[in-house]
């Protein structure tokens, strides 16, 4: 049996536990960096290992070692007679989720299981944020309630990881502005990557916003920022992701925070005024260069702003 997650906080505990089977955590986070259009998983994993690399400041070369050694355990998936895959209802799963999906989609199965184990609660644990949050015992009550995925999952996962890579972000929004009870979780998420686009209000992104009124309130190290940050969540984001952002916001000609010394911040008077809509984040920074998923904004100007009122994406 082969348990595909989201990363080695729940295989851990698998471990712990001696979990039958072997585990696969995915560790990718999909909604940080480009995410483009390719003709194989290899091909787009090596885009993700360099763009991971950067982030982080790691050696690129390991992380494509470990992204090589992820695929080959998924190409192998054949060794197993059960595949069963674990996800919760948060952005990061749930794109992984689709990734996975779309992938085994265009596999030939032949007799092999492939179910789902999908969560947004759990008895008992208040706030449910994800699956790492749970025990063994915890997760292993999770298993029997394991459903077969359906051809409409996957085909509705096709669709949308297209729509996820695609150059013009028109698709996705429309995904996002539609209920799909095989994958009731989808939507929101869909929701919530897209108000990391560039606001109309200010260019900036939600988590950006976030972040500088977190400063603003008077939070100065960058964990307190990310737990008060992360209070505006129904779900919670990693905090390398919040950390990334607080790396942008710190950087270029006029900075909206200023990095007083190692990991502690303060807002400084750009900050200030784009929190009061008296500035334009992208205007202050004099470009912008961002991927979300398969769109690139480039340029003096981004392409695509998200307005956050009507809920919808405006073209440049």
């Amino acid at each position: 049996m082969l348990h595909i997650t989201n990363g080695e906080s729940v295989t851990g505990t698998f471990r712990q536990v001696r979990f039958p089977g072997i585990y696969l955590a995915w560790n990718d986070v999909l909604h940080d960096g480009p995410v483009p259009q390719t003709e194989t998983l290899a091909e787009l994993s090596g885009i993700r290992a360099q763009a991971l690399a950067g982030f982080e400041g790691g050696d690129q070369e390991k992380f494509r070692a470990g992204f090589a050694n992820r695929d080959r355990t998924l190409e192998d998936f054949r060794k197993h007679q059960d595949v069963v895959l674990w996800f919760e209802h948060d952005l990061y799963d749930q794109l992984q989720l689709l990734q996975l999906l779309d992938w085994f989609a265009q596999q030939d199965l032949q007799a092999i299981n492939l179910d789902l184990i999908k969560i947004n609660s759990y008895p008992g644990v208040r706030p449910f944020y994800g699956l790492g949050q749970l025990s063994g015992p915890q997760l292993a009550r999770l298993f029997p309630a394991r459903k077969r995925v359906t051809q409409e999952q996957k085909l509705i996962a096709r669709e949308v990881w297209q729509a996820f890579r695609a150059g013009d972000p028109r698709a996705l929004l429309e995904f996002a502005g539609q209920e799909h009870p095989e994958m009731p979780f989808l939507a929101a998420a869909l929701m919530r990557f897209l108000e990391e686009y560039p606001s109309t209000r200010d260019g900036l992104s939600r988590t950006e916003r976030q972040a500088l009124q977190a400063a603003a309130a008077g939070k100065r190290k960058k964990n307190e920022i990310y737990f008060e940050s992360r209070k505006q969540e129904e779900v919670p984001w990693g905090d390398a992701s919040v950390y990334l952002r607080l790396g942008w916001l710190a950087a270029g000609p006029n900075p909206a925070l200023a990095e007083v010394q190692k990991n502690e911040f303060s807002i400084t008077d750009s900050g200030r005024q784009l929190l009061e809509g008296k500035a334009d984040w992208i205007t202050l920074q004099g470009h912008v260069d961002r991927w979300l998923g398969g769109v690139h904004l480039t340029g003096e100007q981004a392409q695509w702003r998200w307005d956050m009122e009507k809920k919808t994406l405006v073209a440049a």
